[in-house]
């Protein structure tokens, strides 16, 4: 039973399209946080057509930050700042070198939604999608919940 209004006090907004997509997707810029004191990416991923090919081919994925809208990101690699682990997720933390927090390299983890959360003091966050091994033209999408408004209820 649903008893709290969540709807005035989160905004949605579409970070990479829903699309096929055959190559790496790096957002040219970030979500603008300014006005919310949370955020969360919502990311969709369809069937990868060759991930049982040889070599394996993999989409991996990673949150990057900026005091910048369009330049100066820098990978987020500290662990405390990526909120990661949810059950469907196969990755339980990011990798403190390059900063990924999911590979999806395995059919039973394609076709599904992942989430991850930011808790770091940088305004612009993006995600960067990866592709290895001409994993084939796959649906993919990422949308960005920003929550703990400032002002609600919020503008769409």
């Amino acid at each position: 039973m649903a008893t709290r209004d969540f709807h005035s006090s989160v905004k949605a907004v579409q970070h990479l399209a829903a699309a096929a997509y055959t190559t790496t997707q790096t957002p040219s810029s970030g979500v603008d946080t300014r006005g919310f004191e949370s955020v969360e990416f919502v990311i969709g991923i369809g069937a990868v057509t060759s991930i049982s090919g040889s070599p394996q081919s993999t989409w991996t994925f990673k949150l990057q930050d900026s005091d910048s809208e369009s330049s100066n990101f820098s990978d987020v690699t500290d662990s405390s700042l990526v909120l990661t682990g949810s059950a469907a997720s196969p990755v339980t933390a990011p990798d403190s070198s390059t900063g990924v927090f999911l590979t999806i390299d395995a059919d039973t983890e394609d076709s599904k939604s992942y989430r991850v959360g930011y808790v770091g003091s940088k305004r612009y966050v993006r995600v960067v999608a990866t592709a290895a091994n001409s994993p084939g033209s796959t649906p993919l999408y990422v949308v960005a919940l920003l929550g703990h408004a400032a002002l609600a209820p919020t503008a769409d």
